[in-house]
């Protein structure tokens, strides 16, 4: 006869459950997620001497933050936008060139902010990933005139060519808001402005209430030419002393600005420029990379045999400048990323090169002149303006993608 023995229960174990603080769309955000997101902030801005919000406004900051990110990575993923090993590593080399780093280099300083070598890539993946979206959903389809481009670089020659260092609090109107929504955006203005001059940090409340991608760096700028800011901002910087803020209104929102730091123009040293031709083939889910290089050695071979390059460029090129056979026009050698850079200093003139990856993809490129010049080309400055509305347009764009997702707090009582 067998006697079965009561069996004692085993002691429980601890199970940690990541709880849920966003639904995106088919996405979930999850605490976890968002601690370690205000973990990793909070050391920079600490590191910087940035005063910080209360925990609560800035975890509520940095949720809507992921959550508009989120939404924008659903959308490029949804038109095939995809950032290749070939596009990271160039981006990387770029942003050690621009601060004057080797890549070993530049690597040693990422990790020195407490970034693992996948982390980063993963952050500048998802950077180069809306770069393109912007690029994509708004920026081309921005039409900046011959006339507008002219007078632009007419402000900046006239510009002395005084760096302002300014930093922003940005508060937009509602897409079609009426009168009395906007008067709400305006009186937000003066209420915060009122907290400012009362002794609230400015990078505190940047952080707290700017709507602008910048809230979370409190709202700083950088050192900027008068070509590289707003309009209305340099119209009242030009009257504004170090340390005054100020409210400036336009473009679909209100902004509280500070002038940070003012210094006098320097005349820029002469640089190389090239007049460039382009075919630029974009990777998707239908064209991998590999592909599109594969394409554009056919369509090399073919100019190799004496096809006209503005023909082809009309045919194939998904660039930018495909309308124009290709043709970018005048640009500065220091601005293009290092591999392109190389090619636009060495190539012989009326020789094809590539193919090279590109922000905009895979690209042969002609160097059609070459010459040494000062100051902002054409193509340099028609860029800046397409960015300038072509930014504006894509916060617009931006609400209505909000609008128009399901996006959920689970727990929030507000």
């Amino acid at each position: 006869m067998s006697v079965v023995l009561p069996v004692a229960p085993m002691a429980p174990h601890a199970v940690t459950i990541d709880k849920i603080v966003a639904i995106v769309n088919n996405e979930v955000i999850t605490e976890n997620e968002l601690d370690k997101r205000v973990a990793i902030l909070r050391s920079r801005l600490e590191a910087h001497g940035v005063t910080l919000p209360p925990r609560h406004l800035l975890k509520r900051k940095v949720l809507s933050q992921m959550v508009l990110q989120r939404l924008e990575l659903q959308y490029a993923h949804n038109i095939g936008i995809h950032v290749g090993k070939a596009q990271l590593k160039q981006a990387e080399e770029s942003l050690a060139a621009r601060n004057h780093m080797t890549v070993p280099q530049f690597e040693q300083a990422v990790a020195s902010e407490g970034f693992t070598k996948r982390a980063f890539e993963k952050r500048l993946r998802v950077e180069l990933t809306i770069r393109e979206l912007v690029m994509r959903r708004i920026s081309r389809g921005v039409v900046i005139s011959h006339r507008a481009v002219s007078r632009f670089l007419a402000e900046a020659r006239a510009a002395d060519g005084t760096r302002y260092r300014v930093a922003e609090i940005t508060l937009q109107v509602p897409v079609g808001a009426d009168a009395h929504e906007r008067q709400l955006v305006a009186s937000r203005a003066q209420h915060v402005f009122a907290k400012i001059k009362a002794g609230e940090p400015f990078s505190q409340a940047a952080i707290a209430y700017s709507e602008d991608s910048r809230a979370l760096q409190g709202g700083s700028l950088g050192w900027r030419t008068a070509a590289r800011l707003r309009p209305r901002f340099v119209h009242a910087l030009r009257r504004m002393k170090v340390g005054q803020v100020q409210v400036v209104s336009g473009g679909g929102a209100y902004y509280l600005i500070k002038l940070q730091g003012k210094r006098p123009g320097l005349k820029g040293p002469a640089q190389v420029q090239v007049r460039l031709r382009e075919i630029v083939l974009r990777p998707s889910k239908q064209l991998t990379a590999l592909t599109a290089r594969e394409k554009l050695k056919a369509l090399k071979a073919r100019l190799l045999k004496g096809a006209d390059f503005a023909t082809l460029a009309r045919a194939y090129s998904e660039g930018r400048a495909a309308k124009h056979g290709g043709l970018v026009g005048w640009v500065n050698v220091a601005a293009l990323p290092p591999g392109l850079a190389a090619a636009a200093r060495h190539l012989p003139l009326r020789t094809v090169g590539g193919p090279y990856s590109t922000a905009q993809g895979e690209a042969l490129v002609e160097v059609v002149g070459r010459r040494v010049q000062s100051g902002m080309t054409r193509a340099e400055a028609r860029r800046l303006l397409q960015m300038r509305k072509g930014n504006t347009l894509y916060v617009r764009w931006l609400q209505t993608l909000r609008d128009d997702a399901y996006v959920r707090y689970p727990g929030r009582s507000s």
